[in-house]
């Protein structure tokens, strides 16, 4: 399968309420799995199918550690409970390195159905809650820069200096979104979709 190319800041299908999946095809699990690729080749923790241009109601989110690799994907997914609040920086593969301050639930329970059509219900606490809330929140349109007040808005800069090897740099949507414009014209020279 080709890699999935992830759609950027900007473009118009981020911000559209993806359509529910009404029947489970053939072509759904290809998608599926191009989708896991993508994610796990930029190191995602989770993934949209409107962020590879399918504006559908699909997630995928990695819920287990870097060792076991367990990664979920639910059709038409939705949270029925939530409790608790966590503060954490968020991030997202269609805003690369920049970063905001979300206030999402500690707990969440998710019901969806999984690829092989049987309905799911999953309970998710911490990061794995703050992941499913993310990716929910981009199948009605909503990015997590809509969520993070703009003076947490800030890049990740790699510093081989900084202990983490990497440090945070302030920025503004205003300048976010030229970045992000120069992204996309970049693609587009490139004959990648934007």
């Amino acid at each position: 399968m080709t890699r999935l190319p992830i759609r950027i800041y900007g473009d118009p299908i981020l911000r559209k309420k993806a359509k529910p999946v009404r029947k489970i095809d053939d072509q759904l699990p290809e998608l599926i799995e191009g989708m896991i690729e993508a994610m796990v080749e930029d190191d995602g923790v989770g993934l949209a199918a409107p962020q590879v241009g399918q504006s559908i109601r699909l997630i995928v989110v990695k819920t287990g550690s870097e060792e076991n690799g367990e990664i979920v994907s639910l059709i038409n997914p939705h949270v029925v409970a939530a409790s608790g609040t966590q503060d954490g920086m968020e991030g997202c593969l269609s805003l690369p390195t920049l970063r905001g301050k979300v206030q999402r639930h500690q707990q969440v329970t998710v019901q969806g159905i999984v690829p092989d059509g049987s309905e799911v219900s999953l309970e998710a606490e911490g990061q794995v809650a703050r992941a499913f809330e993310h990716e929910i929140d981009h199948l009605n349109g909503v990015l997590f820069v809509d969520r993070a007040p703009a003076d947490t808005l800030c890049w990740l800069i790699p510093d081989p200096d900084e202990e983490c090897g990497y440090r945070l740099e302030a920025t503004s949507m205003k300048e976010a979104k030229r970045v992000f414009k120069r992204l996309r014209s970049k693609q587009q020279a490139e004959g990648k979709p934007i």
